[in-house]
């Protein structure tokens, strides 16, 4: 028989709590892992968004500012005009 029983009790506790300590801190550090690796496809993920939205601007404003559709000259006939349309 143990001579002290409450020791053996508190050794145990001790163990499972060092146990805890250990299993939190390892997780903490693969979840900082994880934090940095989505910080940088955010990021990677904005820029390109910002370049897109840059290029749908340059796309559209090349649009708007397209001038009239005019036909040739040599493809109006006697009755189509010349003038833009």
């Amino acid at each position: 028989m143990d001579p002290d029983p409450d020791q053996h009790t508190e050794e145990r506790r001790i163990e499972r709590l060092e146990e805890a300590v250990g299993f939190i801190d390892h997780n903490s550090g693969q979840l900082g892992e994880q934090i940095a690796a989505i910080s940088q496809e955010v990021s990677s993920l904005s820029r390109r968004l910002l370049a897109l939205e840059r290029r749908l601007l340059d796309l559209t404003d090349a649009v708007t500012e397209a001038p009239p559709h005019v036909p040739p000259p040599h493809a109006a006939g006697p009755d189509v005009p010349r003038d833009p349309l």
